[in-house]
């Protein structure tokens, strides 16, 4: 049966404020779901006034933003727990309430106590988590839950039926990156956004770099998970530039011709501990393309319904530095020829932005 919420309610383990991928997604989400129904975001912690959010991660839609604890907490599993149970009171006005999270225990949590939300799925689960999930799945099936999968990948580990899951990537505000400026700052340059986790990108870029001692390469992330090894024998010409705040992105992507995306085989989010190569959604691919600059990245399945090489993008497998460096320099020395290419990375990314997927979401959901 077809059923109308009056309001949503994200829960997530964050401690805000948080410069991960997972901050950005859940508050450009709440921000998203805000232009479409009352929206309200609950973390284990929040310091920062909704202004701060605003400003920083260029959020167009206001919502609330409720802390559970008086302070931050780490991860445990009676953190989780308890809050859990802090969370639970909501269950008096559940009637008109979405529920979303991005929380495996708190989602299977709620189901079981016959709380309707809708858990969105990123990763395989691990450990307590995803034994949990599968004796929940095991006992009630899907009841009181549907699911949101980054990547139909994940299906294959987790066998949904098809009426409890649709598939949705990540994706940007396309208005944000649309900026009259033409002139490129650094015309012989390119750029890298995101993390420094293994396999991500810099292990290429690194070699790469080698070969190009006459192109520059900017990177923007934290790089605490470089080793000092890495630090100390750095090219010349790579420049560690620190972590900036999300709303500094489009005047740094407007300042290069080309924006790296050079994942290798093997994927590793949470400082190596964990393999994702499979269902990478990244928001920094919808960042890039929304700009309409030159993308080069890495050959692999996970977002090829979304990345054509030579139409919206250049395809270059992980492993072949050589070709890499060809790549890079013809974009480079070609950029005024490649307007085919870049137009169509604009188109590609109107696609994906934050308000559809949040509509989809909220269709997907009436049919709890």
């Amino acid at each position: 049966m077809k059923k109308k919420f009056k309001k949503i309610i994200y829960i997530s383990e964050l401690n805000l404020p948080n410069i991960s991928a997972q901050s950005i997604q859940t508050l450009k989400m709440c921000s998203a779901f805000a232009s479409k129904k009352k929206t309200e975001l609950i973390v284990f912690y929040n310091k920062k006034n909704f202004n701060f959010y605003k400003k920083n991660f260029l959020l167009k839609n206001n919502f609330k933003i409720k802390s559970v604890f008086r302070k931050p907490k780490k991860h445990s599993l009676i953190t989780r727990l308890v809050f859990f149970f802090k969370l639970f009171k909501l269950s008096r006005e559940k009637k008109d309430i979405l529920f979303v999270t991005r929380s495996v225990l708190i989602s299977s949590l709620f189901a079981l106590f016959g709380l309707k939300n809708i858990l969105e799925i990123h990763l395989e689960n691990y450990g307590f988590t995803r034994l949990f999930f599968n004796f929940k799945l095991f006992v009630t099936q899907s009841k009181n839950q549907k699911f949101v999968l980054i990547s139909k990948k994940l299906n294959d580990i987790f066998k949904f039926n098809k009426k409890d899951y649709i598939v949705l990537d990540d994706a940007s505000d396309f208005e944000n990156f649309n900026l009259n400026s033409k002139k490129i700052i650094k015309p012989r340059s390119c750029v890298y956004t995101g993390s420094f986790f293994k396999g991500k990108g810099f292990e290429i870029i690194f070699e790469i770099s080698k070969k190009m001692k006459n192109t520059n390469f900017y990177l923007y992330g934290n790089d605490k998970f470089l080793s000092l090894a890495q630090k100390e024998n750095l090219p010349k010409n790579i420049f560690l530039c620190g972590h900036v705040s999300y709303n500094k992105i489009p005047k740094i992507l407007s300042e290069h011709k080309i924006c790296l995306m050079p994942y290798s085989k093997k994927i590793f989010i949470d400082a190596g501990k964990i393999n994702n190569e499979k269902y990478i959604s990244p928001l920094k691919l919808f960042d890039y393309l929304s700009y309409g600059k030159i993308l080069i990245a890495s050959n692999l399945p996970t977002y090829s319904h979304i990345l054509k090489n030579k139409k919206n993008c250049f395809l270059v497998k992980p492993d072949k530095i050589d070709e890499w460096v060809k790549t890079i320099n013809y974009a480079i020395n070609n950029y005024s020829k490649l307007n085919n290419i870049r137009k169509e990375a604009k188109q590609t990314a109107k696609f994906y932005t934050w308000n559809k997927r949040a509509q989809n979401i909220i269709t997907f959901a009436n049919y709890l």
